[in-house]
């Protein structure tokens, strides 16, 4: 193990941040009292998430977006395992012709932005990351770049798209007593739901990017040029 925390502390986003930064490959495995989700980095770009969904199936993903339909799907799964094949679907659906490389990868990359956004409302638990030996392999990995990714989940959470799966937690006001994010009235009525404080599990640099205090200082375009999330 390199590295190990409580999320309370350090939130997924920032963990996430942190090891991008220092171009980290391995897994960051998080836990709470209900549920188990894995995130996997190479070279500080992640290559998949996965968290505890029920439509996380990437053939039903292909058939719900129109790039196949489900008796092609059907018929091919049943040809592989005919033939005794036991590899990913995805690279047996682009064997087949049906579905081309590109619109996999995008389907993957789409399931990456929704399962990171169920992550952002896990704020108690522990993460931990490791380095496997022999390292995790994807055959078709989207290498999402970890600030795009934060900034595309911010910008749907600010948009309104909430987590699917509720998690328990304090009292919105005894979350607000024990925090010093500084957060305006308008941003905990937009943020705070249910217990859980989605502008806190943010990384800062995205939440000035996304709602800009108004005492916030303003820049010339000179001066920001070159920042991310700018």
């Amino acid at each position: 193990m390199i590295l190990w925390g409580q999320i309370s502390q350090f939130s997924v986003f920032m963990v996430l941040q942190l090891l991008a930064s220092y171009g980290k490959s391995g897994i960051l495995e998080l836990e709470d009292n209900e549920e188990h989700a894995v995130i996997y980095l190479e070279d500080g770009f992640v290559e998949a998430v996965s968290v505890p969904r029920s439509d996380h199936l990437l053939g039903a993903r292909l058939v719900k977006s129109g790039h196949i339909t489900q008796p092609q799907l059907r018929k091919i799964v049943l040809a592989s395992r005919f033939r005794h094949q036991r590899e990913f679907i995805g690279l047996t659906l682009m064997k087949s012709g049906k579905v081309d490389h590109q619109a996999i990868v995008d389907i993957i990359r789409e399931q990456a932005y929704e399962n990171t956004l169920e992550l952002s409302n896990w704020v108690e638990g522990s993460f931990r990351f490791t380095v496997p030996l022999p390292a995790v392999c994807f055959p078709l990995p989207p290498h999402i770049n970890v600030e795009h990714l934060l900034l595309e989940v911010s910008r749907r959470l600010d948009e309104g798209q909430r987590p699917t799966r509720a998690k328990k937690n304090l009292p919105g006001e005894e979350l607000c007593a024990y925090c010093n994010a500084g957060c305006t009235p308008t941003q905990k009525r937009k943020y705070l739901r249910d217990g859980i404080c989605l502008w806190r599990n943010m990384p800062v640099i995205v939440r000035e990017a996304l709602y800009a205090p108004d005492t916030q200082p303003t820049y010339e375009e000179e001066e920001t040029r070159g920042l991310p999330f700018l």
